[in-house]
């Protein structure tokens, strides 16, 4: 009669075991906000000093401005001159409005609506400069507000790439106004695409051109030798191309003589560093 107890009480403890959900499953992990995720898909400058005032300690991702009206401020003044982006329009600051900053100590409000006075900063007078399209910068800094469905994007010229010297560092920020609503069910990549029709990442796919046009400007005293410089980097030599049916004298003039041979009777199988080429009865069969 004890055993039976004893089962049943097993049972029963068996049973709530598995209907009960454990602690550890019914905790959900916790959302990531859609800030975090674009924190991650945009690695942010890390800004330092040094004797020679700032500098950049450690470089972000590399972002081609798209659009003109882009207003930048020196490093050291406190506060942007924000533009704002929205249905594909990029608004310039408005410095005749009270909620932007102007050399005669007028406000810019940021996006969660704080406002300071840039003449309590920097003076009466600012120096500040467009930026460029096709220029680059660094992101250093991205807030999301999805109450106001607006995300701040804050840049940091990076003067190395755009061959400014001194380097001056100059700093600004887009913000881009969405629907109502949109942030709530928008996905990272639908916003990256709106974030990319200002700020495109660089591919550096440009790198190759402006080598070139130093390589031209270094050699123009020189008068065609600059010329030849440039068509010798241009001229790229046509890959080898290895295929079936070929024979082995073939293969070696395209690739030269394998670093290895391994001869298996009718089936010889050419070693080279980075492929292996095999011939069936002298016939190209299977490259790997």
């Amino acid at each position: 009669m004890r055993e039976r107890i004893v089962i049943s009480i097993l049972v029963s403890v068996l049973i709530l075991v598995v209907i009960s959900p454990s602690p550890l499953v019914a905790q959900a992990a916790p959302a990531v906000s859609l800030e975090e995720q674009l924190k991650a898909q945009y690695t942010m400058v890390k800004m330092g000093g040094d004797s020679n005032g700032p500098a950049v300690l450690e470089a972000g991702t590399l972002l081609a401005i798209q659009k003109g009206g882009i207003l930048g401020v020196p490093y050291g003044n406190m506060n942007l001159l924000p533009a704002h982006y929205q249905d594909g329009t990029l608004h310039p600051p408005a410095t005749a409005t009270s909620n932007t900053t102007t050399a005669m100590g007028q406000k810019v409000c940021g996006l969660f609506g704080k406002c300071n006075s840039m003449k309590d900063q920097v003076g009466k007078q600012t120096t500040t400069r467009l930026f460029q399209v096709g220029e680059k910068v660094y992101p250093s800094k991205i807030e999301v507000n999805p109450g106001k469905d607006m995300i701040a994007l804050s840049v940091i010229s990076c003067d190395s790439c755009n061959k400014i010297d001194p380097p001056t560092y100059y700093k600004s920020e887009v913000i881009f106004q969405f629907a109502k609503g949109y942030l709530a069910k928008a996905s990272v990549p639908q916003v990256e695409d709106t974030i990319a029709q200002v700020f495109s990442m660089d591919t550096g796919d440009d790198a190759p051109n402006q080598a070139q046009n130093q390589g031209g400007q270094q050699g123009g005293g020189g008068g065609g030798q600059g010329g030849q410089g440039q068509q010798a980097q241009q001229q790229q030599p046509e890959p080898q191309t290895i295929q079936l049916g070929q024979t082995t004298d073939q293969v070696q003039a395209a690739l030269g003589k394998p670093e290895k041979v391994v001869n298996l009777g009718p089936k010889m199988i050419y070693v080279y560093k980075d492929l292996k080429v095999t011939f069936v009865n002298g016939k190209v069969s299977d490259v790997q």
